[in-house]
């Protein structure tokens, strides 16, 4: 090995090695017994696996039209139709319907719902923004006096599944 001196520029020294050989020989044996049965080995780092959320919406009134659901991940874009993370819909029935969103990654989400029952594909408010259709959020938060938030509204999604019941109203 060379070492470069500090004291001189560009003068070089040369530091010999026979007693660093047992040092070498030592730390190899170190090494090697570290990785022995019974001795702890580094954490697996792979992603956890995806989840699956199935939401049962109760109170469903009729049977007319589409129930229609927006999963959001991000406080910053809840109830911005253009920035949910998934959307599902499926046909309305009365009493209650099931819908499965399959390959969440575990975390935070906020999901809001709504029953689209003239089947126009939005959802109709009338005077001062009051629902004119049925509409619902996990953890069934209050809308009064203003629309809830996602913390509100979040639950915590875990492999394999997570079941939760969200309840539709149809009026403030």
């Amino acid at each position: 090995m060379r070492r470069e001196d500090q004291r001189g520029a560009g003068r070089r020294t040369t530091l010999h090695t026979p007693h660093l050989v047992p040092l070498v020989v030592l730390t190899t044996g170190l090494l090697m017994t570290s990785a022995s049965p019974g001795r702890a080995e580094p954490a697996d780092t792979a992603a956890p696996p995806d989840a699956t959320l199935t939401l049962t919406i109760t109170h469903v009134a009729n049977a007319d039209g589409t129930i229609y659901v927006a999963v959001y991940d991000d406080p910053a874009t809840f109830l911005d139709t253009e920035q949910k993370r998934v959307g599902a819909k499926t046909p309305a029935q009365a009493g209650a319907v099931e819908i499965t969103i399959p390959d969440l990654p575990p975390g935070r989400y906020a999901v809001a719902m709504y029953h689209d029952e003239d089947d126009n594909g939005a959802f109709d408010t009338g005077l001062f923004g009051i629902p004119l259709e049925g509409f619902g959020f996990t953890r069934d938060p209050s809308v009064i006096p203003e629309r809830p938030s996602f913390d509100d509204a979040a639950i915590t999604v875990t492999a394999p599944e997570t079941l939760a019941t969200l309840r539709m109203r149809y009026s403030l």
